[in-house]
């Protein structure tokens, strides 16, 4: 008996740990929307974070910014 509360004790002590080490959900900022950009090439949108800049336009990948800048 004695050794099931001694478990228990360990394991809440290590649950409260767990709980302390994790960010407060207040202050941590979620990503907010992101700008869409059409592929010049293809049209399909793309994150502006994701999309791969090229001189005649913004593109899905830079396979799509080769053969449509030649």
């Amino acid at each position: 008996m004695k050794y099931l509360v001694l478990l228990l004790i360990v394991l809440g002590g290590i649950w409260w740990i767990r709980q302390q080490r994790k960010p407060d959900q207040a202050t941590t900022q979620k990503p907010g929307p992101q700008v869409m950009v059409p592929c010049a090439h293809c049209g399909t949108h793309v994150p502006e974070g994701d999309a791969v800049r090229g001189g005649k336009g913004m593109y899905c990948s830079a396979g799509h910014r080769d053969r449509h800048e030649g």
